[in-house]
Protein backbone atom coordinates (compact mmCIF):
# COMPACT_ATOMS: atom_id res chain seq x y z
CA UNK A 1 0.00 0.00 0.00
CA UNK A 2 1.29 3.21 -1.00
CA UNK A 3 1.43 6.40 1.18
CA UNK A 4 -1.23 9.35 0.81
CA UNK A 5 0.31 12.99 0.05
CA UNK A 6 -1.21 15.99 1.67
CA UNK A 7 -0.14 19.37 0.09
CA UNK A 8 -0.66 22.31 2.34
CA UNK A 9 -1.32 20.14 5.65
CA UNK A 10 -1.23 22.47 8.10
CA UNK A 11 -3.77 24.35 6.33
CA UNK A 12 -7.81 23.96 7.76
CA UNK A 13 -8.29 21.50 5.51
CA UNK A 14 -5.20 19.82 5.47
CA UNK A 15 -5.80 19.26 9.31
CA UNK A 16 -8.77 18.10 8.73
CA UNK A 17 -7.52 15.68 6.47
CA UNK A 18 -5.12 14.60 8.88
CA UNK A 19 -7.66 13.68 11.52
CA UNK A 20 -9.84 12.14 9.04
CA UNK A 21 -7.19 9.53 7.66
CA UNK A 22 -5.62 8.84 10.79
CA UNK A 23 -5.09 5.51 9.71
CA UNK A 24 -3.05 5.88 6.67
CA UNK A 25 0.12 6.17 5.94
CA UNK A 26 0.64 9.99 5.46
CA UNK A 27 3.17 12.86 4.12
CA UNK A 28 2.23 16.19 5.26
CA UNK A 29 3.86 18.90 3.27
CA UNK A 30 3.49 22.32 4.29
CA UNK A 31 5.73 25.66 3.35
CA UNK A 32 5.13 26.96 6.87
CA UNK A 33 6.32 24.35 9.09
CA UNK A 34 3.57 22.37 11.26
CA UNK A 35 1.22 22.95 14.29
CA UNK A 36 1.38 20.21 17.17
CA UNK A 37 -1.77 19.06 16.25
CA UNK A 38 -0.55 17.92 12.88
CA UNK A 39 0.49 14.43 14.89
CA UNK A 40 -2.87 12.90 14.99
CA UNK A 41 -1.56 9.32 12.98
CA UNK A 42 0.76 7.47 13.68
CA UNK A 43 2.41 6.72 10.51
CA UNK A 44 3.43 10.28 9.98
CA UNK A 45 6.07 12.11 7.75
CA UNK A 46 6.67 15.89 7.76
CA UNK A 47 8.40 17.91 5.51
CA UNK A 48 8.71 21.71 4.44
CA UNK A 49 8.47 22.37 1.24
CA UNK A 50 7.28 25.52 -0.70
CA UNK A 51 5.93 23.60 -3.80
CA UNK A 52 6.33 26.98 -6.01
CA UNK A 53 10.25 26.13 -5.31
CA UNK A 54 10.65 23.98 -8.12
CA UNK A 55 14.38 23.00 -7.58
CA UNK A 56 13.58 21.83 -4.41
CA UNK A 57 10.17 20.24 -5.07
CA UNK A 58 12.09 17.93 -7.79
CA UNK A 59 14.74 17.46 -5.19
CA UNK A 60 11.96 15.99 -2.64
CA UNK A 61 10.49 13.85 -5.45
CA UNK A 62 13.68 12.36 -6.57
CA UNK A 63 14.03 11.59 -3.37
CA UNK A 64 10.48 9.39 -2.89
CA UNK A 65 11.06 5.69 -2.53
CA UNK A 66 7.57 4.30 -1.95
CA UNK A 67 4.51 4.45 -4.33
CA UNK A 68 2.14 7.27 -3.93
CA UNK A 69 -1.50 6.12 -3.34
CA UNK A 70 -3.16 9.60 -3.09
CA UNK A 71 -2.57 13.18 -3.43
CA UNK A 72 -4.47 16.29 -1.64
CA UNK A 73 -3.49 19.64 -3.12
CA UNK A 74 -5.33 21.34 -0.31
CA UNK A 75 -3.40 24.87 -1.53
CA UNK A 76 -3.90 27.77 -3.24
CA UNK A 77 -4.72 32.22 -2.16
CA UNK A 78 -7.25 34.58 -2.29
CA UNK A 79 -6.78 37.66 -4.01
CA UNK A 80 -10.14 39.86 -4.58
CA UNK A 81 -9.75 43.09 -6.82
CA UNK A 82 -11.74 44.48 -8.97
CA UNK A 83 -10.68 43.27 -12.74
CA UNK A 84 -9.72 47.16 -14.06
CA UNK A 85 -7.32 46.71 -10.75
CA UNK A 86 -6.00 42.99 -11.34
CA UNK A 87 -2.30 43.34 -12.88
CA UNK A 88 -1.07 40.48 -15.47
CA UNK A 89 1.70 40.00 -12.88
CA UNK A 90 -1.38 39.39 -10.57
CA UNK A 91 -2.96 36.73 -12.87
CA UNK A 92 0.82 35.26 -13.05
CA UNK A 93 0.99 35.10 -9.50
CA UNK A 94 -2.50 33.37 -8.86
CA UNK A 95 -1.65 30.71 -11.56
CA UNK A 96 2.37 30.46 -10.30
CA UNK A 97 0.22 29.72 -6.81
CA UNK A 98 -2.80 27.91 -8.00
CA UNK A 99 -2.48 25.89 -11.08
CA UNK A 100 1.64 25.85 -12.62
CA UNK A 101 3.24 24.34 -9.75
CA UNK A 102 0.53 21.66 -9.05
CA UNK A 103 1.53 20.73 -12.45
CA UNK A 104 5.14 20.80 -12.14
CA UNK A 105 4.33 18.56 -8.85
CA UNK A 106 2.20 16.29 -10.91
CA UNK A 107 4.58 16.35 -13.82
CA UNK A 108 7.78 15.21 -11.28
CA UNK A 109 5.67 12.39 -9.61
CA UNK A 110 3.09 11.01 -12.10
CA UNK A 111 5.49 7.67 -12.89
CA UNK A 112 5.27 7.49 -9.47
CA UNK A 113 1.52 6.54 -8.59
CA UNK A 114 0.37 3.05 -7.80
CA UNK A 115 -2.47 1.22 -9.38
CA UNK A 116 -5.79 2.23 -8.40
CA UNK A 117 -4.36 5.70 -6.69
CA UNK A 118 -6.31 8.74 -6.58
CA UNK A 119 -5.97 13.09 -7.23
CA UNK A 120 -8.01 15.42 -4.76
CA UNK A 121 -7.84 18.85 -6.54
CA UNK A 122 -9.40 22.22 -4.66
CA UNK A 123 -11.02 24.67 -7.15
CA UNK A 124 -13.74 27.48 -5.97
CA UNK A 125 -17.93 28.01 -6.60
CA UNK A 126 -16.63 31.15 -8.05
CA UNK A 127 -15.49 28.99 -11.24
CA UNK A 128 -18.94 27.78 -11.07
CA UNK A 129 -20.81 31.15 -10.74
CA UNK A 130 -20.24 34.42 -11.21
CA UNK A 131 -19.00 36.93 -8.07
CA UNK A 132 -17.78 40.36 -8.53
CA UNK A 133 -13.90 41.13 -8.04
CA UNK A 134 -13.23 37.11 -8.82
CA UNK A 135 -12.11 37.04 -12.15
CA UNK A 136 -8.29 36.25 -10.95
CA UNK A 137 -8.70 33.70 -9.09
CA UNK A 138 -11.58 32.43 -10.58
CA UNK A 139 -9.38 31.96 -13.60
CA UNK A 140 -6.43 30.09 -11.84
CA UNK A 141 -8.97 27.84 -10.30
CA UNK A 142 -10.96 27.41 -13.22
CA UNK A 143 -7.82 25.92 -14.68
CA UNK A 144 -7.90 23.29 -11.96
CA UNK A 145 -10.73 21.84 -13.31
CA UNK A 146 -9.98 21.62 -16.65
CA UNK A 147 -6.56 19.98 -15.86
CA UNK A 148 -8.44 17.31 -13.29
CA UNK A 149 -10.74 16.41 -16.08
CA UNK A 150 -8.26 16.02 -18.85
CA UNK A 151 -6.27 13.87 -16.49
CA UNK A 152 -8.80 11.91 -15.58
CA UNK A 153 -9.10 10.88 -19.48
CA UNK A 154 -5.24 10.55 -19.70
CA UNK A 155 -4.41 7.99 -16.68
CA UNK A 156 -8.21 6.14 -16.09
CA UNK A 157 -8.35 3.51 -14.84
CA UNK A 158 -5.01 3.53 -13.48
CA UNK A 159 -5.57 6.79 -11.13
CA UNK A 160 -8.61 9.19 -10.49
CA UNK A 161 -8.64 12.87 -10.13
CA UNK A 162 -11.47 14.87 -8.98
CA UNK A 163 -11.71 18.33 -7.60
CA UNK A 164 -14.08 20.00 -4.67
CA UNK A 165 -15.23 23.78 -5.10
CA UNK A 166 -15.81 24.96 -1.89
CA UNK A 167 -17.70 28.29 -0.70
CA UNK A 168 -16.15 30.35 1.35
CA UNK A 169 -14.67 28.54 4.81
CA UNK A 170 -13.25 29.26 8.00
CA UNK A 171 -9.41 29.25 7.56
CA UNK A 172 -5.86 30.81 7.99
CA UNK A 173 -5.95 31.49 4.37
CA UNK A 174 -9.72 33.31 4.83
CA UNK A 175 -9.17 35.16 8.20
CA UNK A 176 -8.62 38.40 6.58
CA UNK A 177 -12.90 38.06 5.60
CA UNK A 178 -14.28 36.11 8.62
CA UNK A 179 -12.05 37.36 11.45
CA UNK A 180 -14.65 39.90 11.65
CA UNK A 181 -17.81 37.80 13.07
CA UNK A 182 -20.37 40.08 12.23
CA UNK A 183 -19.54 40.09 8.13
CA UNK A 184 -18.67 36.06 8.70
CA UNK A 185 -22.11 36.11 9.73
CA UNK A 186 -23.46 38.17 6.72
CA UNK A 187 -21.30 35.95 4.42
CA UNK A 188 -22.74 33.15 6.31
CA UNK A 189 -26.47 34.35 5.48
CA UNK A 190 -26.08 34.02 1.89
CA UNK A 191 -25.88 30.25 1.76
CA UNK A 192 -28.87 27.96 2.13
CA UNK A 193 -27.22 26.06 4.89
CA UNK A 194 -27.13 29.66 7.11
CA UNK A 195 -23.11 29.65 7.54
CA UNK A 196 -19.84 29.54 6.45
CA UNK A 197 -17.58 26.04 5.74
CA UNK A 198 -15.38 24.10 8.10
CA UNK A 199 -12.16 22.43 7.39
CA UNK A 200 -14.32 19.27 8.30
CA UNK A 201 -17.33 19.84 5.92
CA UNK A 202 -14.26 19.70 3.22
CA UNK A 203 -12.36 17.70 4.32
CA UNK A 204 -14.90 14.45 5.18
CA UNK A 205 -15.36 14.47 0.83
CA UNK A 206 -11.59 14.72 0.36
CA UNK A 207 -11.40 11.70 2.47
CA UNK A 208 -13.79 9.63 0.45
CA UNK A 209 -12.55 10.62 -2.52
CA UNK A 210 -8.58 9.50 -2.05
CA UNK A 211 -10.07 6.23 -0.88
CA UNK A 212 -10.42 3.44 -2.74
CA UNK A 213 -14.18 3.53 -1.87
CA UNK A 214 -14.85 6.15 -4.16
CA UNK A 215 -12.98 4.03 -6.79
CA UNK A 216 -15.57 4.40 -9.19
CA UNK A 217 -15.63 8.36 -9.28
CA UNK A 218 -13.47 10.39 -11.62
CA UNK A 219 -13.74 13.39 -13.53
CA UNK A 220 -15.88 14.86 -11.49
CA UNK A 221 -16.18 18.25 -9.85
CA UNK A 222 -17.82 19.01 -6.71
CA UNK A 223 -19.15 21.73 -5.13
CA UNK A 224 -19.05 21.65 -1.44
CA UNK A 225 -20.74 25.09 -0.32
CA UNK A 226 -24.13 24.73 1.88
CA UNK A 227 -25.74 25.14 -1.31
CA UNK A 228 -25.09 28.36 -2.64
CA UNK A 229 -24.22 27.50 -6.24
CA UNK A 230 -27.15 26.07 -6.78
CA UNK A 231 -29.86 26.49 -4.22
CA UNK A 232 -31.96 30.21 -4.28
CA UNK A 233 -34.02 29.90 -1.16
CA UNK A 234 -34.25 33.98 -0.09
Amino acid sequence: MGKILIVGANGAVGQSCISKLANKDLVLISRSGFDDNSDKGSQITKHVLDINDYAKTSEFINNIDYEISGIIFAIGSITLKPFSSTSIDDFKKLMDDNFYNIVNFLNLSINKFEEGSSVVFFSTIASIRGFKNHAGIASAKSAIIGLSNSLAADYSPKIRFNTISPSLSYSKMSEFITSNDKVAEGLGKLHPMSRLGKGDDIASLASLLISPESSWITGQNFSVDGGRSTLITK
